[in-house]
């Protein structure tokens, strides 16, 4: 340990320098504090040296602060954003639900249909799959009933019926599924413009099922569970 005002050195749990003595204010419970400009320890906002490694705080690093114009803030912002990163990455989730499942998996889905900048769960996204094709099933018996009703009606209203309801039910289910895939390859680490791959023709959705049984990557945190 150092003396703050003369830095000469003391015992490492002594309060009162034996050379000059004054009070270390580094052993109170609390106390204005101000980094040290070399090892960036906390020490009192009045101190002349470090408690810690001894440099006197009146030296300017001329050299360093023309090299280098980042300022002291600056820095501290850089490390507050690098723990934020840090902490980001220790709580991320692997899926956006607890507990993925077909009702709760599907519903994600549909509720974040028109959402790209966001991850989904390798769970999530294939329980919603599995929901959307249940939910396809259910809507082409409702169809057929609603099919027969009409023709007791306007037989000639059939085919337009038809055509609107599945073009409806078909576009709900495209966009969909396209956005779920692009939120999935965020969670893989991967640009959400892959999905273009899916237009090869021939090998392109096998390509992108590849891609989509992935494992969640954690190496590109610009996206999490949550909406920018």
């Amino acid at each position: 340990m150092k003396c703050q005002r003369c830095g000469y050195g003391i015992k490492k749990n002594e309060r009162y320098c034996s050379h000059c003595g004054v009070q270390q204010e580094v052993f109170e419970a609390e106390f204005e504090a101000k980094k040290c400009k070399f090892c960036k320890k906390k020490i009192p906002i009045n101190a002349n040296y470090c408690s810690y490694c001894g440099k006197d705080q009146s030296f300017i690093d001329v050299k360093g602060f023309t090299e280098n114009p980042m300022t002291a803030e600056k820095i501290d912002i850089e490390e507050e954003k690098k723990n934020a990163k840090e902490t980001q990455v220790k709580k991320l989730l692997l899926n956006e639900n607890k507990n993925p499942g077909i009702f709760v998996s599907t519903r994600l889905m549909l509720k974040d249909m028109l959402v790209l900048q966001k991850r989904m769960g390798r769970a999530d996204f294939w329980w919603s799959i599995v929901g959307i094709f249940a939910l396809s099933l259910i809507f082409g018996m409702i169809l057929g009933e609603v099919l027969v009703i009409v023709n007791k009606f306007d037989p000639a209203a059939i085919d337009l019926t038809e055509q609107i309801a599945i073009g409806i039910w078909m576009t709900l289910i495209y966009v969909s599924i396209t956005t779920a895939q692009i939120r999935r390859l965020h969670d893989c680490s991967l640009p959400g413009i892959l999905i273009l791959i899916k237009f090869f023709f021939g090998f392109g959705d096998f390509l992108l099922f590849l891609l989509l049984i992935l494992p969640q990557s954690k190496r590109d945190m610009s996206y999490t569970f949550n909406k920018k």
